[in-house]
């Protein structure tokens, strides 16, 4: 017997848009099987535009009557019903899809009676309703490009689009008249001078119909194939604009996410599968004039590139290293000098002197705060400085400062702040007299301490990644991204591996910020990065760092050698087959895990094999 969760689906056809028909299946369809699907509301009106989203979505309509003008008799009816389940069928859970707060008791009551209940609603339901329930999916975001408005132009455009995503020789109709009506709600093809959809398809000339099945015709798919052969970039225009873009870059460098992104804007989205890796860090690899360090991006020449001479540095008034100058009457230079004499030293290397000096959290701290304030107010790269302190004080003075990797370390000193690759010094605001000390933007450090007792203190205060603010010179704001939960699922195992469980939840938690804004745990509907770490399959948190299940990689092993196994095997090479063996040979096996919403997704992020359509091709 099947372990899947029987729901229910109810849904308020008052308060939701019939464009997102499609979404809210698939959507609910996530947490089990929908044994019971109902929309509710007064069909005699028929002016909601759900009568055919419903019908191609096998959703049963509940006609109720508005008796009297002003009350909402359709939550009543959606209301009693749900209770009427809950206590004469046998199900473990409900899908209430409504963005009205006065479900807000039912979710609570439901939750009472032990059942799951999941919320599906737009970004505009109220906090109460969302907070009631188990899980809430906003449908802004799951599909945010639905409900355009449609002409003639824009629907054939879409229909075309589909039919070679998804042309297996016979595609149905009524797929097709779902797909437009889930974008555009329920279309009136009238307007546009045809009475049906079927007619309106046979005007193709692309197309051909054979009663209700559609398919490409032949000399429109090789078209569209040699269209977009001989309009694909090369390698070396790829390469070229990579390494263009980073030459604009202050030290040549950048995050992978970002180059990436860049690629895309200048080409559109690239088929790397031609290059022979499906992804992007693979051809990065592969390229002589660049390097990567995991996430980062880099111009090889620039790796051990001196830092550039005569750079004219403007001086801003009272920054934390001139404060401590001023206070205690000495050069900066001096007082690190001297600290550092204080620490036994290792034995000499006469090839290499400058290699063997100590390193201590006090001396770290005044290395980032000069190197920032030097760079002033420009900022100084990251990068540069990572390689001045490697130079200084030996490859492994990360770990001896006590931290993980050097983003955690930065993060750590106070007065500074890190942003888009760059180190600021907080600006200082101008003091009223003389005897006040200058106010820094962003949390002030417990136990601060003068100037003169910096020799003395044993650990410079780590204040929250998450809590540091931009900087106000900065050149640019961080743009947000558009936060996707399935992105975010990728990152984190991404995060995990690539920094071989090393990797601290705060790094993790300050590049999500900077990524996707400071809202993005209240978007997704978790109040801790702990909480969302807890809620991914596959990943934790040990000591706050994000650590990948050791059995979790195992199995995805297995299931990228299944799917390669399988697509260079003999018999049936359809993705439907394929889905079929995998969930048989691998129980609970679900491609939303590894955060994809489409099955066909999760096999073009596999090596050696490509989704084509409805089958599974095998790459040399």
């Amino acid at each position: 017997m099947s372990d899947e969760k029987r729901l229910a689906l109810l849904i308020d056809s008052d308060n939701v848009s019939a464009k997102y028909a499609q979404f809210i299946v698939q959507e609910a369809s996530k947490y089990g099987e929908l044994i019971i699907k109902r929309i509710y509301g007064d069909w005699e009106k028929n002016n909601s535009g759900w009568r055919i989203p419903a019908m191609n979505n096998s959703i049963m309509p509940v006609q109720q009557n508005s008796y009297i003008a002003g009350k909402n008799a359709t939550d009543f009816s959606m209301i009693i019903d749900a209770m009427d389940i809950l206590y004469t069928c046998n199900v473990d859970g409900f899908v209430l899809v409504t963005s009205d707060s006065d479900f807000t008791r039912l979710a609570i009551r439901l939750r009472e009676a032990g059942k799951l209940v999941v919320g599906i609603g737009e970004v505009k339901t109220p906090l109460a309703f969302t907070s009631s329930c188990h899980k809430f999916s906003y449908l802004n975001r799951i599909c945010a490009n639905v409900g355009d408005d449609y002409n003639e132009e824009t629907l054939r455009k879409a229909v075309l689009d589909y039919v070679r995503d998804n042309d297996d020789g016979r595609l149905d109709l009524m797929k097709i008249d779902s797909y437009l009506t889930s974008r555009y709600g329920n279309i009136d093809y009238t307007t546009l001078g045809y009475n049906r959809l079927s007619t309106f398809i046979s005007s193709f000339p692309e197309l051909r119909r054979n009663s209700n099945y559609v398919s490409l015709r032949k000399s429109a798919s090789v078209k569209a194939k040699s269209a977009a052969a001989e309009n694909a970039p090369s390698e070396k225009d790829i390469t070229h604009v990579i390494v263009e873009y980073l030459e604009r870059q202050n030290g040549g460098r950048d995050d992978i996410s970002r180059v990436a992104e860049h690629v895309t804007r200048s080409f559109g989205k690239v088929d790397f599968s031609r290059f022979g890796s499906k992804r992007f860090a693979k051809f990065v690899d592969k390229q002589s004039v660049l390097a990567r360090d995991n996430n980062t991006v880099m111009l090889k020449a620039a790796e051990g590139a001196p830092e550039k001479a005569d750079k004219p540095v403007e001086k801003a008034p009272e920054k934390p290293v001139e404060l401590v100058e001023k206070i205690s009457g000495k050069p900066i230079d001096e007082i690190v000098e001297k600290i550092a004499k204080r620490q036994p030293k290792p034995a000499e290397a006469p090839t290499a002197p400058v290699k063997t000096m100590h390193i201590n959290p006090q001396i770290f701290t005044m290395e980032v705060q000069k190197y920032a304030s030097e760079n002033m107010p420009n900022g100084g790269n990251l990068g540069q400085l990572n390689n001045m302190l490697l130079e200084k004080y030996g490859k492994n003075y990360v770990a001896e400062l006590g931290f993980s990797d050097f983003a955690a370390a930065v993060a750590s000193v106070s007065g500074v702040n890190a942003a888009k690759n760059l180190i600021y010094v907080v600006e200082p605001e101008k003091p009223d007299n003389t005897e006040k000390q200058p106010k820094k933007r962003g949390r002030k450090p417990k136990n601060a301490k003068p100037a003169e007792a910096v020799e003395k203190t044993e650990q410079p205060v780590v204040e929250e990644a998450e809590a540091v603010e931009e900087p106000e010179n900065a050149e640019e704001p961080v743009v947000p991204q558009k936060l996707e939960i399935n992105s975010v699922i990728r990152e984190v195992h991404t995060f995990a591996v690539q920094n071989e469980n090393h990797g601290s939840l705060a790094v993790l938690g300050a590049y999500f910020t900077k990524k996707y804004g400071r809202g993005y745990l209240k978007e997704l509907g978790y109040p801790s990065m702990k909480k969302l770490i807890a809620a991914i399959i596959g990943v934790s948190v040990k000591n706050n760092l994000v650590v990948i299940d050791e059995e979790f990689i195992e199995r995805t092993e297995q299931i990228e050698q299944f799917v390669n196994d399988f697509a260079r095997g003999e018999g049936s090479h359809s993705i439907k087959s394929l889905s079929a063996q995998i969930k048989k040979n691998f129980d609970g096996f679900d491609f939303a895990e590894y955060g994809y919403a489409r099955f066909s997704d999760f096999i073009n992020a596999i090596d050696g094999v490509r989704a084509d359509r409805y089958h599974v091709v095998a790459e040399d």
